[in-house]
């Protein structure tokens, strides 16, 4: 395809067109996985610039710092995510250029955000978990200990139902495992369980958050209480780490931690221990 057509494409937006012109002079092998996750970055870039009045042609010198910032919001949990979606970026603009069909590459001085699990795998420190508690409603509390001190994820927060719960025994029921609830997530379960009309006697039927329905309104949620409460806003994970460190300061033993949070891995805890060798998390029971 000559240099002209291929503009003309991108003056249309025809994303697809655009795709089928530069796929070959994409990293990757036709058909391989990471050729088509080179098409998929790039069509998701093409939606996103067209979508936002981008010139894909003459791009402005902020259009790269535009799209990062768009990544981040999109994958607030997932550096990798990230760094692999404006890889994908910087192929097509290599892929343009080579064909003469773009001016400027806008991401030629942009740095890629860092994916050191040290930097982006931190955790909520005692004072601020005692500090969202303290300035949250029985909701609130019940859903940051579920993160802090049960070590739920967000899809999990999300999908938890009452009949995940034996209130009597203390313990929830979480894919597959057993995860004990403690004093202070015992008592502000049960807390919230009256208040929505559901007892130890009888049980419940029923999502816990009705009015979440995905991890991304969990992490809002989460977003919500911080704001309230003053404290610097972390991704959920954050709580995953506050949960692993208490469980890790009173145990010492990696696989009860990997086995507390459902890891298949150690790889995760890593981070947890170089964390309590730091001593971050000093948290209680």
């Amino acid at each position: 395809m000559s240099e002209s057509e291929l503009r003309q494409l991108l003056i249309k937006q025809d994303v697809e067109g655009v795709l089928n012109a530069v796929e070959s002079s994409l990293p990757g092998q036709p058909g391989n996985a990471t050729r088509r996750n080179n098409v998929s970055g790039c069509r998701i870039f093409l939606r996103w610039a067209f979508d936002s009045g981008q010139s894909v042609l003459s791009p402005a010198e902020t259009l790269g710092a535009a799209y990062l910032a768009f990544l981040k919001r999109k994958h607030p949990d997932t550096p990798a995510s990230v760094i692999n979606r404006l890889a994908h970026a910087r192929n097509l603009y290599t892929a343009l250029r080579d064909q003469g069909a773009a001016a400027a590459d806008p991401f030629t001085q942009l740095d890629a955000p860092s994916n050191d699990p040290a930097l982006h795998k931190e955790a909520y420190t005692e004072a601020e978990i005692q500090r969202l508690i303290t300035h949250g409603n029985a909701r609130e509390q019940a859903l940051v200990l579920l993160g802090a001190h049960a070590g739920l994820t967000g899809p999990e927060v999300a999908k938890l139902n009452w009949r995940d719960m034996q209130f009597e025994q203390g313990i929830l029921s979480v894919r597959g495992r057993e995860v004990p609830t403690g004093t202070a997530l015992h008592a502000a379960l049960q807390h919230y369980a009256h208040a929505q009309g559901v007892t130890q006697l009888f049980g419940g039927e029923g999502k816990v958050f009705p009015e979440l329905d995905n991890d991304h309104m969990v992490r809002a949620a989460l977003f919500r209480v911080c704001m309230s409460g003053n404290v610097p806003y972390r991704a959920w994970r954050a709580l995953r780490n506050h949960a692993g460190l208490r469980m890790l300061n009173l145990t010492h033993d990696e696989q009860r931690v990997a086995q507390y949070l459902g890891l298949s891995t150690l790889k995760a805890v890593k981070f947890i221990q170089r964390a309590v060798d730091r001593g971050m998390g000093q948290a209680s029971g």
